[in-house]
C-alpha cells in the first residue's frame, strides 16, 4: 500500500502539467484537485465518523495551518513550479522539505541534529546544486526554482504540523479537514483575484502519451488516483509499517514522477540533474532516520534528529 501511495502521488505532476499546458491555470488545477478530493474524503468521514468534532476542538489552529500551508500552499507552489521546469526537477526541489525540518528543529527547538542527519542535509544541498546547475549561471528558470523552494517550505510545514496535530487527530481527519480548508483558501484567493483561477472546459487538448485524454478524464484521475487513493493507501500503510518506513517508501514518488513524466510528457532530465536527484534522495533518506518498529506507540517526526539514537524500549511494542 505504501508503494501504491507513492506511485499514485507521482502521477499528480504529469496530470496537472497536461491540464496546465491545455490552458488551465496552476491554481485552477489545484482547486479541482483539492476540491474534488475534499468532497470524496468528506463523504468517507461522514460514513466512518472518526471523531471530526473532537479533533476540531483539540487541534483547530494546527488543522487550519495544515490546510493553508500543507494542502493549498504546497500544491499551488508545486503546480506553479512545473510551469517553468520538468515535473521531476520541481518534485526534487520540493523534497528538500525534510532538510528544512532538520534546520527548524535545530534552530527553533534547540535540538542539534545527529551526525548522520547533518550529513544527509549537506548531501541533499550538494545534490540541489547539481539539479539547478548553479555553476552555469542559467539553466533552470529562476522563477520555477523559487516556486520549487516555496513548495519545499510548505512541505516542511506538512511534516511539522502533521507531527503536532497527529497526537490527537486521526490521519484521515487531518487529510479530510486539511483538504477542505485548502479548497476554501484557494477559492477565496481566486475570487479576490490573488490567484488566477482558470478551469476552462473549452481549453486545448489534454495530451498525455501523445493522445488527447480530454480534461474530464485527466481531472478525475488527478482527484481519485493522485489524491484520494494516494492519501488513503498512505494512511493505511503507515498504520501498518510506521511513519518512518512509510516516509522512506514515499521517496518512490520521485521515481514514479520521473518515469511518468518521461512516458506521458516526454520529459527526460539531464545526466547531471539525475545525479543531483540521486544525491537529494540519499540525503533525504538519511535525514528521515532509521525505520521504526511497525505499529509502535513511539511518534516519529520524519526528520527528527533524535532518530539517530536507538528508540526507547516500549512494552507495548511486544504486543502489537
Amino acid at each position: 500500500m505504501a508503494v501504491v501511495s507513492a506511485v499514485s502521488f507521482g502521477t499528480s505532476g504529469p496530470l496537472a502539467k497536461a491540464l496546465i499546458d491545455a490552458g488551465w491555470s496552476s491554481a485552477g488545477a489545484v482547486l479541482v484537485r483539492v476540491g474534488g478530493s475534499a468532497f470524496v474524503l468528506l463523504i468517507v468521514l461522514a460514513v466512518l465518523r472518526p471523531g471530526v468534532l473532537a479533533a476540531l476542538r483539540a487541534d483547530a489552529p494546527a488543522l487550519l495551518l495544515y490546510g493553508v500551508l500543507a494542502m493549498a500552499g504546497v500544491q499551488v507552489a508545486f503546480f506553479n513550479a512545473v510551469r517553468y521546469m520538468p515535473v521531476s526537477i520541481a518534485l526534487l526541489l520540493e523534497y528538500l522539505g525534510p532538510v528544512l525540518v532538520v534546520a527548524w528543529v535545530w534552530v527553533v527547538r534547540r535540538q542539534p541534529p545527529g551526525t548522520r542527519t547533518l550529513a544527509g542535509g549537506v548531501i541533499a544541498l550538494v545534490g540541489l546544486s547539481f539539479v539547478v546547475e548553479i555553476w552555469t549561471g542559467g539553466g533552470l528558470d529562476p522563477v520555477g526554482v523559487a516556486w520549487g523552494l516555496v513548495a519545499a517550505v510548505c512541505q516542511a510545514s506538512y511534516f511539522l504540523l502533521a507531527d503536532r496535530a497527529g497526537s490527537s487527530t486521526p490521519p484521515l481527519v487531518l487529510a479530510g479537514v486539511g483538504m477542505t480548508v485548502g479548497t476554501v483558501v484557494v477559492a477565496v484567493l481566486g475570487t479576490v483575484g490573488l490567484l488566477p483561477l482558470v478551469v476552462d472546459p473549452a481549453a486545448g487538448p489534454v495530451v498525455l502519451a501523445g493522445a488527447d485524454l480530454g480534461w474530464p478524464l485527466a481531472a478525475t484521475l488527478l482527484v481519485l488516483v493522485s489524491t484520494v487513493v494516494a492519501y488513503l493507501t498512505g494512511i493505511a500503510a503507515i498504520s501498518r509499517i510506521g511513519a518512518a518506513r512509510g516516509s522512506l517508501v514515499a521517496l518512490l514518488e520521485v521515481v514514479a514522477s520521473a518515469l511518468g513524466s518521461w512516458l506521458l510528457l516526454g520529459e527526460v532530465p539531464g545526466a547531471v540533474q539525475l545525479f543531483g536527484g540521486l544525491l537529494i534522495l540519499t540525503g533525504v533518506a538519511l535525514t528521515r532516520g532509521r525505520p521504526a518498529a511497525p505499529r509502535s506507540t513511539r511518534r516519529i517526526s520524519p526528520a527528527d534528529p533524535r532518530d539517530d539514537a536507538p528508540p526507547p524500549r516500549d512494552v507495548s511494542e511486544a504486543n502489537p
